[in-house]
């Protein structure tokens, strides 16, 4: 079985679908309802573009997406730990394509 990252997106449709959850899970879901901020479907298709537009790798793509960051410090200190360092331009490409939401 391959591993991937998902998206808090992709984990709440996951856990939502069932009724009968193990306290862990029921912790897990309650945490990605308060930190979702998009939905599934939307996180798939924006893991996929960051992926193809930036070179990103999944992780660093999931992360950005579960977080959106909406300013060039909320970019740079999530890339930061990844060693990724973007253009001016490509920092607010990415900036603009967040805050299309």
């Amino acid at each position: 079985m391959k591993s991937r990252y998902i998206t808090i997106a992709e984990a709440y449709d996951i856990l939502s679908k069932s009724t009968n959850h193990t306290p862990s899970e029921a912790d897990n879901l309650a945490y990605c309802e308060a930190f979702l901020k998009v939905k599934g479907k939307q996180a798939q298709k924006d893991v996929q573009e960051l992926m193809k537009n930036f070179k990103f790798t999944e992780n660093i793509a999931v992360k950005l997406t579960d977080i959106r960051p909406r300013s060039r410090e909320e970019a740079v200190v999530i890339l930061s730990p990844y060693g990724v360092i973007l253009s001016e331009q490509d920092l607010n490409n990415l900036i603009s394509y967040f805050s299309e939401d």
